[in-house]
Formats: C-alpha cells, sequence, structure tokens
C-alpha cells in the first residue's frame, strides 16, 4: 500500500478511536446515572448508543471503500481490506436495526412502526429523523448490491455504489440534527471523522483512473 494512503488510513484509526473513547466516558457517565434513576429511559439511550455504534461503522467502511477504490496492495491486503470493508457495512446495518427498533420502547416519543419505516413520519425532529431514515435505505440498498451484482454488472453495481457517499453524509446531518447531546466536543469528532473521508477522497483523485484496483477486481482474484 502506498505511504499517503497508509498515512491517511493511520489518521482515520486514530479519529475512530478518539471518538470512540469520548463516546465512552460520556456515554458510561450519563447512562449510568440515568438508567438508575426512576422512569429509565433505557430504551432511548439503547437507540442513541447503538445509533453511535452504527455511524462509526458506517463510517469505516466508507473509509475502506475509498482506499479500495484507490492505489492499494495486490493479494492478500487488497483482499482483507475488501473483506473488512464488507464486514463493517454489514455490522453497520446489524446496530442500525437496534438502532431503529430500540426507538419502539422509548417512552417520550412513542413512534409507531410506520414512524419508524416511513422517512418523514417520526413524530420528534421528523427532518433530521427523516433524512437518517433515507441513509439508512441508501445504505441497505449499497449492501444489499453485493448479491445482486451478478444479475445486475460490475458497471451499474459501482454506480450504484456511490449512493455510500451518500448515506455517510446523510447519517452525519442526521446525527449533528438529532442528537439530544451534540456539543462542541461531539462536532469536533464528526468533522474530524469527515475530513478523513474528504482527504481519502482526495488521494483517491490523485492517484487518478490509472492502476485502481476495484473491490470487484479484490474479490475476483
Amino acid at each position: 500500500m502506498r505511504l499517503r494512503t497508509v498515512l491517511a488510513l493511520g489518521a482515520a484509526v486514530g479519529v475512530g478511536a478518539a471518538g470512540g473513547a469520548l463516546w465512552a466516558s460520556s456515554g458510561a457517565a450519563v447512562g449510568a446515572a440515568t438508567l438508575a434513576a426512576p422512569g429509565t429511559k433505557a430504551f432511548w439511550y439503547a437507540s442513541r448508543s447503538t445509533g453511535w455504534v452504527s455511524y462509526g461503522l458506517l463510517w469505516l467502511a466508507t473509509c475502506l471503500g475509498v482506499s479500495l477504490s484507490g492505489r492499494v496492495t495486490r493479494g492478500s491486503t487488497a483482499a482483507l481490506l475488501a473483506e473488512l470493508h464488507r464486514f463493517s457495512a454489514g455490522l453497520a446495518l446489524v446496530f442500525l436495526g437496534i438502532h431503529a427498533l430500540a426507538l419502539l420502547g422509548d417512552r417520550y416519543v412513542h413512534p409507531g412502526g410506520v414512524d419508524i419505516l416511513v422517512p418523514f413520519r417520526f413524530p420528534e425532529r421528523t427532518a433530521w429523523v427523516g433524512l437518517g431514515q433515507l441513509a439508512a435505505y441508501a445504505a441497505a440498498a449499497v449492501y444489499g448490491s453485493l448479491w445482486l451484482r451478478r444479475h445486475t454488472g460490475y458497471r451499474f453495481w459501482r454506480a450504484l455504489h456511490y449512493a455510500a457517499f451518500g448515506a455517510y453524509g446523510l447519517a452525519t446531518v442526521h446525527l449533528l440534527g438529532a442528537g439530544t447531546d451534540v456539543g462542541p466536543a461531539t462536532g469536533a469528532v464528526v468533522a474530524a471523522s469527515a475530513a478523513v473521508v474528504a482527504v481519502l477522497l482526495g488521494l483517491r483523485t490523485w492517484d487518478g483512473p490509472a492502476g485502481r484496483a476495484s473491490e470487484g477486481e479484490v474479490t475476483a482474484r
């Protein structure tokens, strides 16, 4: 793998670790105090925490996907990155499902199944939550395209994969707008992680079209 790609991925891991440490320290303290109080908000906190995990995994999958579309080492390293890319994307959807389903037990908002499934129907912060719902469907479509690639062809699959950037962008706006606990520190972590994606995209553009190894080429080996 080229040096600049290694440095960019190293920065990505660093930002991810910082974000995880920030969430763990603040979330553990606030969550422990709230869950121990009368009128517990267990479902609300479960939704918030799994939403953060899902967002982090979506960010990781996005970073790995951009790296795979640039110049990467052929062979085992590229195959490992491709497998990690698929695994993190799938796990992001698992936590996303828990994030949504946990809201059904919330005592304050009391959303129904239709509110969870239909964009812009959620009774609280409707617009911001609606963007998150669109992000969820976009992410699910991109991940599901893995099993349709043989039928749709590589070009269509790759074109659909660009929706992953839309999913990540919408999820970021959703997090900042719908989150009830977003402060300066949280905003800084989200901004830094978005900057990593931007840097990786810049490196991909810098590499140019020649010599790019697509995920399709990697997995075909």
